[in-house]
């Protein structure tokens, strides 16, 4: 057998106020219980074996930051992306864009409370 890739295992989003970052995302994708739930650092699983955890940091870690710039983007992969717009939007989220449709799949954009951006993704299905 080969050495292989499995997946991504965990993205981590670092928070200023964790507690706040907690409730928007817990209350944005019904996320169940955490998998770890520590004093800086919260996880879920996300479904297919995908980890998103949320982890305090301290002020020096955002000094220069620009988050709507960051280099890395991960997608949240969906089933009904205007159900989560809507929800998202409810929720205080800033939609940069979307959704729109790419090859093959619709593409949405949003910044949560602290400013990261993340994507929505859905998977054209053909009826």
């Amino acid at each position: 057998m080969h050495p292989k890739v499995n997946r991504i295992n965990v993205v981590f989003l670092y928070a200023q106020e964790l507690a706040k970052l907690r409730s928007f995302y817990e209350q944005a994708f019904d996320l169940a219980k955490p998998l770890v739930d520590a004093k800086w650092w919260v996880e879920y699983a996300l479904g297919d074996g995908s980890h998103l955890a949320l982890h305090q940091a301290d002020a020096a870690h955002f000094e220069g930051t620009n988050r709507q710039k960051n280099t890395v983007k991960f997608s949240v992969d969906v089933n009904d992306i205007e159900h989560f717009i809507k929800k998202l939007t409810d929720l205080g989220a800033t939609f940069h864009y979307g959704p729109r449709l790419e090859y093959g799949f619709h593409l949405a954009e949003f910044e949560d409370p602290e400013g990261n951006c993340v994507r929505l993704y859905e998977k054209v299905t053909k009826t």
